[in-house]
């Protein structure tokens, strides 16, 4: 039900190619790279050329370690230390399960740096496109700028209300949804079975990517808004003592498809 990895994707160790990623510390865009955190500047090196912003974090880029692994459990472990990507050390770990037609995400992130900062733990999946159907709730789509990032706040329409069960090919979007009430259903057309999506309260935002030229579509359980570091009134964005931790949880579980 995610889309499979190609065999050129896994050989060029190319994340946007997997069935899925980490969004580890912080979910999609941070504004041309840069914040302001105590009253300094943080600046952050650009990871999505031709855009000037920085995007989904480190996780996604850097080996984890395995911990423990078992035939349906997996134990993955990052520990980062400062550099241009983060200007804050932290540790990771996804745990990863399976049972009985459900896949189970456990994530957590550990803020090891001596002062409360920014740190937030979501998740990138892709999904096969074609025929592909989806339904979700949220109280608010973000339309965005020129450049990508969030400019105004508004009740979802058209294209961007899938409060029913709505085609993915209706439209283009890259956009995030606030207020999501952290359950989502995705139904393919010739497939038996549908996918239902179910994260904890800590993951009350979605980003939704469609986009007509991939073959994937992406509908991302994350902790806050896009850019949330740059909106003085946005405070979405998880802020955690030091050796204080971020946990969330996401499940996917296979279900007979309703039509």
């Amino acid at each position: 039900m995610l889309r499979a990895a190609s065999p050129v994707s896994i050989a060029a160790g190319d994340p946007y190619g997997m069935a899925s990623f980490p969004l580890v510390p912080y979910s999609n865009r941070i504004g041309n790279g840069k914040f302001e955190w105590e009253g300094k500047v943080i600046a952050l090196a650009r990871n999505f050329s031709p855009e000037p912003h920085s995007i989904h974090g480190v996780g996604f880029e850097l080996p984890w370690s395995v911990r423990s692994r078992a035939p349906d459990r997996i134990v993955l472990y990052l520990s980062y230390r400062p550099g241009a990507a983060w200007p804050w050390p932290f540790e990771a770990e996804q745990i990863i399960s399976l049972d009985r037609g459900k896949l189970l995400l456990e994530l957590r992130a550990v803020n090891r740096a001596d002062r409360p900062v920014p740190l937030a733990f979501g998740h990138h999946p892709y999904f096969p496109r074609d025929g592909a159907y989806l339904q979700f709730k949220a109280q608010g789509v973000w339309l965005i700028n020129d450049d990508g990032l969030p400019s105004l706040l508004v009740k979802p329409f058209g294209k961007f209300d899938y409060s029913t069960i709505s085609s993915v090919t209706r439209g283009d979007i890259d956009h995030c949804f606030s207020g999501w009430d952290g359950a989502a259903t995705i139904v393919w057309r010739d497939k038996p079975l549908a996918l239902e999506i179910k994260a904890s309260h800590e993951l009350a935002t979605a980003v939704v990517c469609i986009r007509s030229d991939v073959d994937g579509f992406c509908f991302e359980p994350v902790p806050h808004t896009n850019d949330a570091l740059n909106r003085r009134k946005d405070s979405s964005m998880p802020i955690i003592e030091p050796g204080g931790t971020f946990g969330a949880r996401i499940e996917f579980r296979a279900v007979e498809a309703p039509f």
